[in-house]
């Protein structure tokens, strides 16, 4: 206990559009860290089934869209913290809405964290929504933000899109 004590905490967000990932991201760092109790991930298989937006898959982002509403619409709309930590370093993570109607949320979110993941569609690129959170990140003043590109998989992993993102940031 007192070791736990006396780890560092990590305070950071996701951050970016609608639908690019942010709670699957998150998501799946709880899930291949093994920081989900069983009962968690029994109930995790059943809301899948009733509202997860993977088939017959484990909708990963479902550990952190809790509410009724959330998982109806398959949106985040309020902030969302989950707390680990591993044998050096403790983390909490905020999950923040991409939808434009909740961006207060996100800036809510953000404003004790001092990093930001900013995640971009593959697919979509660089949109306003992903423009305004590095904003409001940079004006918050979280000074280390680090872009990941995600699902690379639906463009077959072409990295002569990678570039493009980062020159439009």
């Amino acid at each position: 206990m007192i070791a736990q004590q006396h780890k560092s905490l990590l305070r950071f967000l996701t951050c970016g559009s609608v639908d690019d990932g942010k709670s699957t991201l998150i998501g799946r760092l709880l899930h291949d860290t093994r920081q989900i109790y069983e009962d968690q991930l029994s109930s995790l298989h059943n809301d899948s089934k009733r509202h997860g937006t993977q088939g017959e898959k484990l909708d990963l982002a479902l550990l952190v869209d809790g509410l009724q509403a959330e998982r109806e619409q398959g949106i985040t709309i309020d902030v969302a913290y989950r707390y680990f930590s591993t044998e050096k370093r403790k983390f909490i993570i905020a999950d923040t809405p991409g939808h434009e109607q909740y961006t207060r949320n996100m800036a809510t979110g953000a404003s004790t964290c001092e990093l930001a993941i900013l995640l971009i569609d593959a697919r979509k690129g660089v949109l306003d929504q992903t423009r305004r959170h590095s904003f409001i990140s940079t004006l918050l003043g979280i000074k280390h933000l680090v872009v990941a590109i995600n699902k690379m998989d639906l463009v077959d992993y072409s990295e002569r899109r990678s570039p493009v993102f980062v020159k439009i940031i």
